[in-house]
């Protein structure tokens, strides 16, 4: 599967695209003719996009695989593999090895809840000895640009907006991110692109050789997501890049990737409780955290709303000599006459942090003396509408028509992004008489009920799957393999969610149909047989699987791997 991602990538990133339309003026307008034409170019390109999708390709690139040409069309990049490499299983052989050995670096629950329990290591002290240990002098590092963001809801999604803005302004963009849903080189990107697998490769083995042969005892090596940090960190200084978008992990204060000390630009989403047993119990608490990431004299951009911790992340800012930006609302760049019907067709992922990334991305223009632009200042052009519009950040409110199935994938996980997530589905569904079933999932120690409620309110669903994040039963692929859970937990897990949702169900005195399944495999079967008009494509069911970015890589890797849905409803 990886080999056929791969080759996709490759044919739909060799010619250069610019939808940029000509004739704006100097003020940043243009006329309603323009913004139809650029709309129109788009709306072309993406049909003929899903056209070529659906000449028998499979699940995994029709969700990653970004609708519309992602490489930046004023430079070329080597990152692209040919053709021919990406029919190499040594190729393929060589990057899965690479994860495997990635993967010894993750803990177990154990490990980690020990962890918590000791003195908190100094993690940017320990990510910077291993850094340089690695052969890379943070002096290096931050030679490189960066754009930092942190938050509870949306972090990622401003950061793809925003990587994708700048990349239509002519920019050579990097863009770190976590977690993945299939491949683990997903987390490291160049110009929007997935790191290449050979270069991962080689990139891995030079970094954890020169770890591995520096080690001053048997347990002296980076824990996993330190490691990706410090990966990401050659891979970004090896191409090149103008810009790096680096996307907080958990938190912001203590995080791997808050040690370069350059960052001009800095970016606060939406906050919520998360994390409570590392970042704390209140939203204060967690609001000091996320704003540890704001440098000295830095431009500090936030959408955040409570009051309480607008007044922490206000303080930060000002112990940092630094100045904060609560950004204008989304809508108001599309108020004109040019632009006000085209806000009706975005989607969420635009309407709740289209304004954060534009300012961010327009204030590293900046201070990069690329162009000039007001803090807040409220604008729109033909290149921002391009870049919003083209922005694909797979996994997060997504609709994809699978084998008779529409599915909607998000991986929300906490109340926040929840929320967000039914109220999509919710309309999507609206005046669909289909029938509605829920795959759910959710990893970790966090309370799972919030979202059990939400989801229950959301419509009467006519079947719901509790489930691992398993495709099969046997091993995962290596980018899903999760050290810190096994099947035994993850099932255990499962069991005690389907509990908590059919006491919900007895509450609100309704009929439970929900279902504990130990596999994606066992649950899609189950679907099948339950409603087989939809393998022969006369129906169509409304899927929503939500919970977990983990649980929708094993459900799109489970679906890839029956090549025959009607063929599991004759057993």
């Amino acid at each position: 599967m990886a080999v056929c991602l791969l080759r996709y990538l490759v044919r739909h990133s060799s010619k250069p695209r610019s939808l940029v339309v000509s004739g704006a003026s100097s003020h940043g307008t243009m006329s309603t003719y323009s913004t139809v034409t650029t709309l129109s170019a788009v709306k072309t390109q993406r049909m003929q996009h899903l056209a070529v999708l659906r000449s028998g390709v499979g699940l995994a690139e029709r969700v990653l695989n970004p609708p519309l040409q992602s490489i930046n069309g004023n430079h070329g990049s080597d990152n692209i593999q040919s053709s021919s490499d990406n029919n190499n299983k040594d190729t393929d052989a060589a990057f899965e090895l690479a994860i495997k050995q990635l993967n010894s670096l993750q803990s177990n629950d154990a490990a980690i809840r020990n962890s918590m329990k000791n003195a908190r290591v100094d993690t940017k002290a320990d990510t910077i000895k291993y850094l340089e240990r690695s052969g890379l002098p943070l002096e290096t590092v931050e030679r490189l640009s960066f754009i930092h963001v942190a938050g509870t809801k949306g972090k990622g999604s401003t950061c793809a907006l925003t990587e994708s803005l700048l990349r239509h302004q002519g920019v050579r963009t990097g863009f770190f991110s976590s977690p993945h849903i299939l491949f683990t080189n997903e987390r490291i990107r160049i110009d929007g692109q997935l790191l290449a697998k050979d270069k991962f490769t080689e990139q891995f083995w030079k970094v954890y050789s020169r770890l591995w042969d520096r080690r001053e005892h048997d347990h002296d090596m980076p824990a996993y997501f330190k490691f990706l940090t410090i990966l990401g960190f050659h891979v970004f200084v090896a191409e090149n890049v103008d810009v790096v978008v680096l996307e907080v992990g958990i938190g912001g204060e203590h995080d791997c990737t808050n040690i370069v000390r350059n960052v001009r630009t800095v970016g606060i989403t939406s906050l919520g409780l998360e994390h409570t047993e590392l970042l704390g119990c209140t939203l204060p608490e967690i609001a000091w955290q996320k704003a540890g990431i704001i440098k000295t004299g830095s431009h500090v951009f936030t959408h955040v709303t409570q009051p309480e911790c607008l007044e922490v992340i206000r303080q930060r800012a000002k112990e940092n000599s630094a100045t904060l930006y609560e950004v204008p609302p989304t809508e108001d760049y599309f108020r004109s006459e040019a632009y006000a019907p085209i806000w009706q067709t975005f989607s969420n992922l635009i309407r709740l942090n289209g304004s954060l990334a534009i300012q961010l991305a327009e204030d590293w223009l900046s201070q990069s003396g690329k162009h000039q632009h007001t803090p807040n200042e409220v604008k729109m052009d033909p290149q921002l509408l391009d870049g919003l519009i083209s922005t694909h950040w797979p996994g997060r409110c997504q609709l994809v028509e699978w084998h008779g199935m529409r599915l909607h994938l998000d991986g929300a996980h906490t109340l926040e992004s929840m929320e967000v997530c039914t109220e999509w589905f919710e309309k999507s569904v609206r005046d669909s008489v289909n029938p509605k079933i829920l795959i759910f999932n959710r990893t970790g120690n966090s309370g799972f009920e919030p979202l059990l409620k939400l989801l229950h309110r959301t419509c009467a669903f006519d079947m719901v799957c509790f489930v691992p994040n398993l495709a099969t039963s046997t091993p995962n692929a290596p980018s899903q393999v999760m050290v810190r859970f096994s099947p035994e937990m993850q099932l255990d897990r499962a069991r005690i969610i389907a509990s908590a949702w059919s006491d919900l169900c007895a509450t609100e005195q309704q009929k439970d149909v929900g279902q504990v399944y130990n596999t994606l495999i066992d649950a899609f079967t189950a679907i099948w047989q339950r409603f087989p008009q939809a393998t022969d494509n006369d129906g169509q069911l409304e899927v929503l699987v939500t919970g977990s970015i983990h649980l929708l890589g094993a459900a799109i890797s489970a679906l890839d791997l029956i090549e025959d849905p009607k063929s599991r409803t004759d057993k």
